[in-house]
């Protein structure tokens, strides 16, 4: 009977808190879609002509046990349209996030449409950006009325005895002074390559690490223009091959602009001085996310785009792009896709 009792207490406890703890955990979900269609012509020097046509679906569901706190999980699965599922890929998202008035915080496998911004082309190409939805690592962001600072590591790679360890980490801030179209702020990474496990002699480490202070202002809706941002600055790569080579330090000159009016815009990127991925040519994209003509001593990336259709659940957007490189020339049409559902 003591028995009966000490079970009764128990189930009826569990039972009374049942309901609180339901009240306590929140639903969250999300749906992201996107398709992109990228062709890509030119003379063939940097880039070979090819062509991106692929679907994304990215599902994720989770628990908001706290105002601030949540977990959740998902995949991103990307699917080349073609007849048959061989060639796409599915990849794990699972995280926890913590979001206050000014600070955020994640780790785990969260999606890269957590930074403030889109990393510029010297940092992440337009290729990873379709493959690579999730950052591998944790993230902290603060964000306040004159300002935002993010700073993530994203883990590329395990060692393994093929595959060498491989990791980035970035810091992006940007400040507005009292005057506020003035701009103030930089990227800074430091990229890590190592060897494969129990490597032999013919292998060594590469520290890379690259600099972008620079200065900016906005002139957004002072003009007839709905956004009219103009950023300028240095950009600079230290690179050593260890064992091997010295310390590099090519750099030149950054300079960014973008225009928009209504539905229409217009953003040029422009780098001339040294080259800025020295090691290229040996190991490509193994080491750098940048894109591939900052390998030259020149590059310009003008970018024409039209919002073709756009609201809060959707953007779809057409753009002309043309990379004019050193002795090179390519150009890109696209039609990207994005769609978002969901509670957060």
């Amino acid at each position: 009977m003591f028995r009966f009792l000490q079970r009764f207490v128990a189930m009826a406890a569990v039972l009374l808190l049942f309901p609180s703890l339901c009240y306590a955990l929140e639903p969250t979900w999300s749906i992201d879609f996107g398709s992109v269609f990228d062709n890509r012509e030119g003379d063939d020097k940097m880039y070979e002509d090819k062509t991106f046509f692929f679907t994304t679906l990215a599902p994720e569901i989770g628990l908001r046990f706290t105002p601030h706190d949540r977990i959740a999980g998902g995949a991103v699965w990307n699917q080349p349209l073609e007849n048959g599922v061989k060639d796409g890929k599915i990849m794990p998202t699972l995280y926890y996030r913590h979001e206050s008035e000014r600070w955020k915080f994640s780790m785990g496998m969260f999606p890269r449409t957590q930074l403030r911004e889109p990393l510029p082309g010297f940092l992440w190409c337009d290729s990873l950006a379709y493959f690579q939805k999730n950052i591998r690592g944790a993230l902290v962001q603060y964000e306040e009325r004159n300002g935002f600072f993010d700073a993530y590591i994203d883990w590329r790679a395990m060692q393994t005895e093929t595959r060498r360890e491989a990791f980035n980490v970035v810091f992006h801030g940007e400040w507005r002074p009292k005057a506020k179209s003035l701009l103030l702020g930089g990227h800074v990474m430091m990229n890590h390559f190592a060897k494969t496990r129990h490597a032999d002699d013919s292998q060594s480490i590469v520290d890379n690490f690259l600099v972008n202070p620079y200065i900016g202002i906005d002139l957004s809706r002072k003009t007839v223009l709905d956004s009219l941002i103009v950023k300028a600055g240095a950009l600079v790569t230290v690179e050593r091959y260890r064992e091997y080579d010295g310390w590099k330090t090519p750099g030149g000159f950054w300079l960014d602009a973008t225009f928009e009016w209504k539905f229409l815009g217009l953003k040029n990127s422009l780098y001339a001085g040294g080259k800025l991925f020295p090691l290229y040519g040996q190991f490509g994209t193994l080491l750098y996310q940048g894109e591939s003509y900052y390998q030259s001593s020149f590059y310009n990336r003008t970018d024409v785009y039209a919002r073709v259709l756009k609201n809060k659940f959707m953007d779809l957007e057409a753009q002309l792009n043309f990379n004019v490189a050193k002795g090179n020339f390519m150009f890109y049409q696209r039609l990207i896709l994005n769609i978002h559902l969901g509670n957060i």
